[in-house]
């Protein structure tokens, strides 16, 4: 039995521009990140399109492609440092440790 909604393609674009318009973000400011062809159309619409170790039709509608094994390499994309991370989470009272890269 499948319990909730069932998000397809064109859904996964409706929830990002449902989220966009509910909380004033226009869609240029957007970021968007998928693995396969149901996330084609959200990729597109995104003003960020992110393929993460994505099939070949996400790949070809992102606007980057990451084929990485840590997905916080998306916010360096956004320009955001691991300092920025450790000092957010020290502030939060988390400690995050660094990935191990073998």
């Amino acid at each position: 039995e499948v319990v909730g909604v069932i998000v397809d393609r064109k859904g996964k674009q409706a929830a990002l521009e449902e989220f966009a318009e509910k909380y004033e973000i226009p869609m240029r400011r957007t970021i968007a990140i998928g693995d396969g062809a149901n996330d084609v159309s959200m990729l597109e619409a995104a003003g960020l399109g992110v393929s993460f170790n994505g099939k070949a039709a996400a790949r070809e509608a992102a606007d980057a492609a990451l084929s990485v094994p840590y997905l916080d390499s998306v916010l360096y994309l956004m320009g955001i440092t691991r300092e920025d991370i450790e000092g957010a989470d020290a502030r939060a009272g988390v400690v995050t440790p660094a990935p191990v890269i073998s």
